[in-house]
């Protein structure tokens, strides 16, 4: 295959992220100020909205679980591309809070075959044209997306109104759709053989079932600083209103980041990359609990935007390889603890704050939990390495 067919593939690959993680449902977080300001939504609706999205998401994970044809899953990734520019369009031309918690639902089932649809096809397609199978590039879309958002905010917050501006994200979308829809290869021609060589199934279960539960801890790391951070930010008077530049920031360091990671780990071995963005991803938590001063914040922001990404491009491109015949599948296993956790922990840290005054013992809270992220990510290492014995042994 021409190297320039490769490129255009994986250029689809990203741009397509970006439509359906970055716009589908990054929009919302900057659009949040903007319709409390003009329709004084409660917090309640605020927060709904954000959650029907999650539950659309965490919905199409378990139906992609159930899904191994692959011309239905390439039908169902192409439709998601389409689902994200209407969903986003239509937020700006209805006012009734049902009609955008069905819109945001629907947004987050693209979000879902973005995310995991996209990564585990391309996986298959890299495979069968003996590429590396790793998934940096693809997930630079995540940063990408938080980058271009942050940045359409800014750019229209003044020259639109709240509804001009959801018109305005959906446009955007549908640009980015042409080259996206124009360079995707046909992904139904990437079917790969069962190969049955991971392991007993009972050993393939014992590994996934673990890196879910690792994964689960990285989805608490993830989600409360991703929720809390810009709060914290905003609380300092230098950085008051600046808000979406700490965002701006995670995101322009998540970009490259995924990237590096790849390098990293093809040095040094996927499990010490795993225990090093944990480990960083910690760090950054840590932070946020010992100096809220605005450079505190501001590094904080670039070792979680970094970390972050790391932790679900690695994850996820580890089980597509144990997995090759379906890594659609893996993937969203360990997706829907990762957005179970993202249910949950801002609930927890919230309420903690909330009868505390302050965000300390949550955040602390949230180091337990990404400490016992690494242990179980060892469990897992130990588990998998026992599956590779006993294939050797038979």
């Amino acid at each position: 295959m021409k190297p320039i067919e490769t490129i255009k593939v994986l250029t689809a690959s990203v741009i397509a992220v970006v439509v359906m993680v970055g716009i589908a449902r990054f929009s919302y977080t900057p659009m949040i100020p903007e319709m409390v300001a003009a329709l004084g939504l409660s917090k309640s609706v605020v927060g709904m909205l954000a959650t029907v999205n999650y539950a659309g998401y965490l919905t199409g994970a378990l139906i992609i679980t159930r899904i191994s044809d692959l011309g239905l899953k390439f039908r169902l990734y192409q439709l998601g591309l389409v689902v994200a520019v209407i969903s986003t369009v239509l937020m700006g031309y209805t006012t009734n809070v049902w009609l955008w918690f069905i819109l945001r639902f629907i947004s987050g089932l693209s979000t879902s075959a973005g995310m995991l649809l996209g990564a585990g096809l391309l996986m298959s397609w890299l495979i069968k044209h003996n590429h590396k199978s790793e998934l940096g590039v693809f997930f630079s879309g995540i940063g990408l997306g938080i980058v271009l958002t942050a940045v359409v905010a800014q750019l229209i917050k003044d020259g639109f109104t709240w509804d001009q501006q959801w018109v305005v994200y959906g446009l955007v979308a549908l640009v980015l759709l042409v080259p996206a829809w124009r360079w995707m290869p046909d992904y139904r021609t990437c079917a790969l053989p069962r190969t049955g060589a991971a392991g007993t199934g009972e050993e393939r279960s014992r590994f996934i079932r673990l890196l879910q539960l690792a994964y689960f801890c990285a989805g608490v790391g993830y989600v409360v600083t991703a929720t809390f951070l810009v709060a914290i930010a905003e609380a300092m008077p230098k950085l008051s209103g600046q808000g979406w530049l700490v965002w701006l920031i995670a995101g322009l360091a998540a970009a490259p980041a995924c990237w590096l990671w790849d390098l990293f780990s093809r040095r040094w071995g996927q499990w010490l990359a795993l225990y090093l963005a944990y480990t960083l991803n910690s760090v950054s938590i840590l932070m946020l609990t010992v100096n809220t001063s605005m450079a505190s914040v501001m590094l904080s922001s670039v070792i979680y935007g970094a970390s972050f990404i790391g932790i679900v491009s690695m994850m996820l491109a580890m089980v597509g390889r144990v997995f090759p015949e379906n890594p659609s599948r893996p993937m969203s296993r360990l997706t829907f603890s990762y957005g179970i956790a993202q249910m949950l922990a801002p609930a927890v840290v919230g309420y903690l704050a909330d009868v505390e005054g302050s965000y300390t013992n949550g955040l602390w809270l949230t180091l337990i939990v990404m400490a016992m992220g690494v242990v179980v990510l060892h469990l897992a290492r130990r588990a998998q390495q026992r599956q590779g014995e006993s294939v050797a042994a038979g």
